[in-house]
């Protein structure tokens, strides 16, 4: 019978071993490859690629690229098309995308084209959105047109608004606007202009709605105040063409 130590080692790890276990420990997974501009560089030239790129200097040139941020001190002056955008600074030209957020520091001029949007910061042009628009609290928008499936509004927003469904304005909401129109309008804030609701028009008992009012059904709760002219919403049929009788002549020379 044998007899141990403590401290002795029932079986050592040959040094062999062990050099072989570390060289097949397997190796941390590297990021995606990425450009980044540092704040006080700028560049001018297009940037293309399937990764990301973080602005936080200037760019005067268009981007191509999977993931884009726009970091506070960065500025773009180009067309973006990506997936994934992200803006705190500023870009001035157009961009189409997937997914935009535009937070609280972030500025954007000129044309968007999306499927989801959350606006936190300011923007000045058009917007185009697939599924649906979110304007936070802090959320400014000056806008020719803001066309989506769903829009919805906690900020403050001057421009023409089109909803194929859902128009909602919460209670920091504030819109004037030329013309609002969708199927379903839910106010809880305040709209001062032309509206439009071909399904309905619900005003909250913080909801204010004041202007030239078209509605096919109409539902307010104590409270809600509505202020203006108020007309019936009715389809627009296309116009039949007026068919004139065929004059056949019969006289023969």
């Amino acid at each position: 019978m044998a007899f141990f130590r403590k401290n002795d080692k029932v079986q050592d790890t040959p040094k062999k071993e062990v050099e072989v276990m570390q060289k097949e420990k397997p190796k941390p997974t590297k990021p995606n490859a990425s450009t980044v501009i540092s704040k006080g560089i700028k560049v001018e030239g297009n940037i293309s690629g399937s990764d990301f790129v973080q602005i936080d200097g200037m760019l005067e040139g268009n981007i191509t690229i999977a993931n884009v941020t726009i970091g506070k001190t960065g500025t773009v002056n180009g067309i973006i098309k990506a997936e994934t955008v992200a803006i705190e600074g500023e870009l001035k030209g157009e961009i189409y995308c997937d997914d935009l957020e535009i937070r609280r520091t972030g500025r954007v001029s000129n044309k968007i084209e999306t499927e989801n949007l959350l606006i936190s910061g300011a923007v000045i042009g058009d917007i185009v959105s697939k599924n649906i628009v979110t304007i936070s609290k802090e959320g400014k928008v000056k806008a020719n047109t803001i066309q989506s499936r769903k829009v919805v509004i906690h900020g403050v927003v001057d421009g023409k608004v089109h909803s194929d469904d859902t128009i909602e304005v919460g209670h920091d909401g504030k819109v004037t606007t030329e013309r609002l129109e969708s199927k379903k309008v839910v106010v809880n804030g305040k709209i001062d202009g032309k509206i439009t609701a071909s399904e309905l028009l619900e005003v909250g008992r913080n909801g204010f709605v004041q202007g030239e009012i078209t509605v096919k059904n109409i539902k307010t709760e104590e409270g809600g105040r509505v202020i203006g002219t108020m007309v019936t919403y009715e389809e627009t049929k296309p116009k039949q063409l007026e068919v004139k009788p065929e004059i056949i002549d019969t006289e023969t020379a």
